[in-house]
């Protein structure tokens, strides 16, 4: 008996469809957070909008929890394309860009308008540009962390004295090092997924960072007080390289950016209104919650402003950034 062989019509049909299947890329997403984080419904939000507008053929592959990795090997993952996206902030790319640091100085913003208007507007855009041609990676939207705050094992905060000799847990950021440096703290970056065991086995004897993060790395389990000392509001964003976007079509490049962009003004949105529900799940579980006069600690930090601008050679961005704020 003869093989079977396909027809003329099966054999172009099975050759289209082999086609269409090479053509298909999975967006390979890392990022070090839980998977109640608003930073990784965001994602899923995003890997929804992006496989239904590109009719199946761009799906994202989300590892989140630092699978991967903290944020800074996600970051250089994105950079060299052993990875397609991530989740970055300022204070990661100030490593590449000094100028970025601006952006998360201590007591910077008067609200969270105000940090929409300098990263949603010129500002935003400038140091993206800048970041790009620095390293090659892409900033595709801005996402708010909201304020931070500051975690203890066993004291209270009042005043800035309070933070003095203190081991604290800070990102891998040198705002966030010189910032609680100037508090006379002794600031220790330790990745993310690592910050529960530093603080249960006395490592730190405190971390700062958003209620959020505090509730679901299940801090209060290993902290006994929450002071609201809101030094910082932070920023997220979604980053990829442009060797990645360099590679879709640009009809798929304009569906992941929009997408990016899309799910990023949701978490913003929505964000605000989730931080008292953060706080009332900490207190729930016990963690005593301290209300923090930020006067001292802002006349302490003052001076870190203008140095660190100085020291970045961007004294007009932090001016601008002021000019930008209430009225």
């Amino acid at each position: 008996m003869k093989p079977a062989t396909l027809s003329g019509v099966a054999l172009a049909t099975a050759l289209l469809l082999g086609s269409t299947a090479l053509a298909d890329t999975t967006i390979r997403f890392a990022h070090h957070l839980p998977t109640t984080s608003e930073q990784h419904m965001a994602a899923e939000r995003f890997g929804a909008l992006v496989a239904e507008r590109s009719g199946g053929s761009l799906t994202v592959e989300i590892m989140p929890a630092g699978q991967m990795g903290g944020q800074r090997e996600v970051i250089e993952s994105v950079q060299i394309g052993t990875l397609d996206m991530g989740y970055g902030e300022s204070g990661l790319y100030a490593n590449y860009v000094p100028a970025f640091g601006i952006l998360t100085l201590p007591y910077l913003y008067d609200s969270p308008e105000h940090w929409r208007r300098v990263v949603l507007g010129e500002t935003g855009e400038g140091l993206g540009q800048e970041l790009e041609a620095a390293t090659g990676l892409v900033v595709m939207n801005w996402i708010e962390s909201g304020y931070r705050d500051t975690y203890t094992t066993d004291r209270e905060i009042r005043a800035p004295a309070d933070f003095e000799g203190m081991k604290i847990r800070v990102p891998e950021s040198p705002v966030f090092v010189e910032t609680f440096a100037a508090l006379g703290a002794q600031p220790t970056p330790i990745p993310s997924p690592e910050i529960y065991t530093a603080m249960q086995t006395g490592v730190v004897a405190a971390m700062e960072g958003t209620p959020e993060v505090g509730y679901i790395q299940r801090i209060y389990e290993v902290a006994g007080h929450l002071n609201k000392t809101r030094h910082i509001f932070f920023d997220g964003s979604f980053v990829t390289s442009r060797m990645f976007l360099d590679g879709l079509s640009e009809e798929e490049r304009t569906i992941v950016m929009e997408a990016a962009a899309e799910v990023a003004e949701t978490q913003r949105n929505e964000r605000a209104g989730r931080e008292d529900d953060w706080f009332a799940k900490l207190a729930e579980e016990g963690l005593e919650i301290h209300e923090v006069d930020p006067a001292p600690f802002r006349e302490v930090l003052a001076p870190l402003q203008d140095t660190f601008a100085q020291r970045a050679g961007a004294e007009d961005l932090l001016q601008a950034i002021r000019d930008a704020g209430d009225d």
